[in-house]
């Protein structure tokens, strides 16, 4: 047997060892999930569903109310659109619905991962040098971190929509050029965060993409009101500006900078005002990092850093939005150099901490947990100080090592 023959049945093997190790995370995840009786299992998606059933019946889509034991309060927050999308889902049983939907959010964040093993074993040109096996090693390697993570398992617990709002703006340089911007104006259309690629595209004269993202965006949101009215009107002219339906902005899960400012600045200090400077100072950070990676034809790593602002300048940052800032770390960790693996590192062990990413009422964090507390919340300057491709050998050459 050939050197080369012998290498390759070597990364087969280990990329059908790592992929038995996926598997079987996944599996204990799913079981774990249909054992538990704790209150909110997949509770956005029940709120998905019971808020369009409502508005499919004649009634208001924003009055429903979700019935948790100790949180109140909870209806559909999103953009009309969003509605539309998920009909498919209210129209089922609850039992389908479910497995459907979880099965979906295991499929979307193997795809994630796949684009970025894709992208990262690519020469200039695009064309892909890692061999098969060694990207499906790669993949169901990073795998495994990914579904242990915090953000993703609050993803999957609670049948969040966001791993699917990150995976089309994620995925959007993948279009053919004449149609880049679509996915994301959809994405934007769906859960408003994603606009923040509009400026994006505007500042790197990327001119069709911006038309192509507001045109989407646009459109969609246009459908939206010719089938939805009554809820389109009620979204654009009140509910969007009702920041009290989404959550405590002070709440320790929320991980945004206002939330992290919110808990740290003392009483009197102007906080909203506070939060305008810092989030624009990150935002020209953010923008002058994609340009960068723009320019040195990385849309990937631009598409990351934007991702990765629009977790920071939200008012309001779950834990599951913060799915951008694990996709920076799997980024990393494909990286060449130790800077990066260091970066990849970090992020991962930030977004193992549990206990990290718990809601405490005000007054009963240590000094200890109350610096994990707000490590989620900061690693966003991370990403962004360093950028995605942090060492100058990643640029030039960005290929896994396990080929």
């Amino acid at each position: 047997m050939t050197a080369a023959a012998t290498s390759e049945s070597r990364a087969r093997a280990v990329a059908l060892a790592l992929a038995a190790v996926a598997l079987a995370v996944g599996t204990l995840l799913v079981v774990s999930l249909t054992r538990t009786t704790a209150a909110g299992l997949l509770g956005d998606l029940d709120i998905y569903r019971e808020a369009i059933r409502t508005s499919l019946a004649g009634g208001d889509l924003y009055a429903y109310t979700y019935d948790h034991p100790t949180v109140h309060g909870l209806g559909f927050t999103y953009p009309p659109f969003a509605a539309l999308v998920l009909v498919p889902f209210a129209l089922l049983e609850s039992l389908p619905a479910k497995i459907i939907w979880t099965g979906l959010t295991f499929a979307v964040a193997i795809g994630c991962l796949a684009v970025l093993v894709r992208q990262a074993g690519s020469d200039s040109t695009g064309r892909v040098r890692a061999p098969s096996a060694s990207r499906v090693a790669w993949v169901a390697g990073l795998a495994v971190p990914v579904m242990l993570t915090y953000p993703f398992l609050h993803n999957l617990v609670v049948g969040q929509v966001s791993l699917f709002v990150v995976a089309l703006a994620l995925c959007d340089h993948l279009l053919p050029r004449r149609w880049q911007g679509l996915l994301v104006g959809l994405a934007a259309a769906i859960k408003l965060t994603p606009l923040v690629f509009l400026p994006y595209y505007l500042l790197t004269r990327q001119w069709r993409q911006a038309a192509v993202c507001a045109g989407s965006f646009a459109g969609a949101s246009a459908l939206a009101w010719a089938i939805l009215p009554g809820a389109s009107l009620a979204y654009w002219t009140d509910k969007l500006w009702q920041t009290g339906r989404v959550g405590r902005t002070d709440s320790t899960v929320n991980k945004s900078l206002l939330g992290f400012l919110s808990r740290q600045l003392p009483d009197g200090v102007p906080t909203n005002l506070v939060w305008l400077v810092v989030a624009a100072a990150v935002a020209v950070l953010a923008y002058w990092r994609a340009g960068q990676h723009f320019r040195d034809h990385n849309l990937l790593a631009a598409t990351l850093a934007v991702g990765a602002l629009s977790v920071a300048v939200s008012p309001i940052s779950w834990p599951h939005h913060q799915l951008w800032l694990v996709f920076a770390a799997c980024w990393y960790v494909l990286q060449c150099g130790r800077t990066a693996l260091l970066l990849g590192t970090a992020l991962f062990v930030v977004f193992l901490g549990y206990p990290w990413f718990d809601d405490y009422p005000a007054g009963t964090v240590g000094t200890l947990l109350g610096i994990g507390v707000e490590l989620p919340a900061l690693a966003v300057l991370v990403v962004l100080g360093f950028g995605l491709l942090p060492s100058r050998r990643a640029r030039v050459a960005p290929e896994p090592a396990l080929s």
